[in-house]
């Protein structure tokens, strides 16, 4: 009798308890940290793609300000140096972001941007006086973004 009491008057932890209890911690701790690490990758790229629609969008612009091929245009020109016309921009690549002087932009260097623009008919305008243009930037996990506008003769 006197054995049965010793055991129920000890405290603390076996060997085999504090081993179970360090591997449950252990598995908690690398579930957290799994999941903290794919929010903290996830919640950059809305970054990129905003980045890249920002690029897209800049460029369109530019090419928006240009006149259409076969047009005269009294304004100076604008844009890239010595684009004439929007079909000046066809095939241009951009291997890094740079300004309408070619001087690259700080921060947008793991960015890539290509244009086409090709004569496109659409509702009853012919493919001479409309134009399609589109302008695809690749981010730099290599995602792409295309964005693209119908223009034609006013």
């Amino acid at each position: 009798m006197q054995r049965q009491r010793s055991r129920r008057g000890q405290r603390g932890l076996t060997l085999v308890e504090l081993v179970v209890s360090l591997v449950i911690a252990g598995v908690v701790i690398s579930t957290l940290w799994s999941a903290w690490a794919m929010m903290g990758r996830s919640s950059a790229d809305p970054l990129v793609s905003r980045q890249q629609l920002a690029i897209a969008q800049s460029l369109l612009r530019e090419i928006e300000l240009q006149p259409l091929p076969g047009t005269a245009s009294a304004a100076p020109t604008l844009g890239r140096t010595g684009f004439a016309s929007i079909s000046d921009y066809h095939g241009l690549t951009l291997n890094g972001i740079t300004d309408v002087e070619g001087i690259a932009l700080p921060g947008l260097q793991a960015y890539n941007a290509s244009i086409t623009v090709q004569p496109q008919a659409l509702a009853g305008v012919p493919a001479g006086s409309g134009w399609w243009v589109q302008v695809t930037v690749a981010g730099p996990a290599g995602g792409n973004l295309v964005l693209g506008q119908w223009r034609s003769q006013r």
